[in-house]
């Protein structure tokens, strides 16, 4: 049995449990973070010394940052299928894992948070603009490199497209203005076609910090 710390709405959480719902892999996730506390115990600093999730434990291994847990969740359950069976094809989607974490990652979260995670009335426009405009030229580049091929990587689904689509999923969502995207969101309906990408993506999760919490809540122990 495989064990994961955190909350089921965290944007790094997400694509550690729709890895293990790809794979079948029999796991337990235990609400930790957030509106849940428990980062600061002695026993999660314990497993993780820096308070954060997700943390995964897997028999006697204990892992946390969420791009290394995937690959490893892929490395060892994954071999040929999240993970390309070929050097080539397995370093062009640790390309992309990193080009998310770099490029495309810090912009899409910090709008969440500017409009998610902000209180309606502390929003700011003209950071809400920033951002927005920010995040053109990673969604043109997703949208070249969607261009002729089905996934980010290659051919089928790989441990790229894990960590780029709940990304994806929820800048969709988000009420500002985008380029057109045709590929990209081509590529996300075949996405949600994906029974474990519903389950550990496809919930809601509000549109105010008040809904937010309502749900984190109303979500524990969900998605397991």
């Amino acid at each position: 049995m495989i064990d994961v710390w955190g909350r089921r709405n965290a944007s790094n959480v997400m694509p550690v449990m729709w890895a293990l719902g790809e794979l079948g892999l029999a796991h337990s996730r235990h609400d930790v973070g957030g509106s849940f506390g428990g980062t600061d115990s002695p026993a999660f600093r314990q497993l993780n010394p820096n308070g954060r999730i997700p943390t995964l434990v897997d028999g006697e291994l204990v892992l946390y940052e969420s791009n290394a847990v995937v690959r490893y969740l892929c490395r060892r359950y994954g071999a040929g299928t999240l993970l390309p069976d070929d050097e080539a094809g397995c370093a062009r989607a640790d390309q992309w894992m990193e080009w998310h974490k770099t490029t495309l990652y810090p912009p899409y979260i910090d709008l969440f948070w500017a409009i998610v995670r902000t209180e309606p009335v502390l929003r700011d426009p003209a950071t809400i603009a920033r951002l927005t405009k920010a995040l053109r030229q990673p969604l043109s580049i997703l949208e070249a490199q969607l261009a002729e091929r089905p996934f980010v990587a290659g051919e089928r689904l790989t441990m790229a497209d894990i960590v780029i689509g709940p990304a994806i999923h929820r800048l969709l969502a988000l009420e500002v203005e985008r380029p057109p995207i045709p590929r990209i969101e081509a590529w996300h309906v075949g996405l949600q076609e994906r029974p474990a990408f519903r389950v550990h993506v496809m919930f809601p999760y509000g549109r105010n910090p008040a809904e937010w919490y309502r749900y984190e809540q109303e979500g524990a122990g969900e998605g397991r």
